[in-house]
């Protein structure tokens, strides 16, 4: 539980940081958008039917929601679409 509580201590540091820095909300080195990637290819790997869908960003967002919440912590208005944003840039959605 102690790591736990560190990682939560961390995240709320910087995310007060963030706001009081005025500095972007999701930067291209964002430890967030790295974690989610991460998690896509874990994910990726294990669905490689579902990859294939139109439907992939509401399979993945539905994993993201039930296995790994802690990643959707961060502010954002529109999750889905800062994901995919970020999914579609890296390469990792097909066309």
């Amino acid at each position: 539980m102690m790591l736990k509580e560190r990682v939560h201590a961390l995240a709320d540091g910087a995310r007060a940081r963030r706001r009081s820095d005025d500095l972007p909300e999701q930067g291209e080195d964002d430890p967030v958008k790295r974690a989610v990637i991460h998690e896509w290819e874990n994910w990726a790997a294990l669905n490689s039917d579902d990859v294939q869908s139109p439907n992939v960003m509401i399979f993945f967002l539905d994993h993201l929601q039930s296995k790994k919440p802690l990643l959707l912590n961060f502010e954002c208005e529109d999750k889905y679409q800062r994901i995919r944003d970020w999914l579609a840039r890296e390469g990792r959605l097909a066309d």
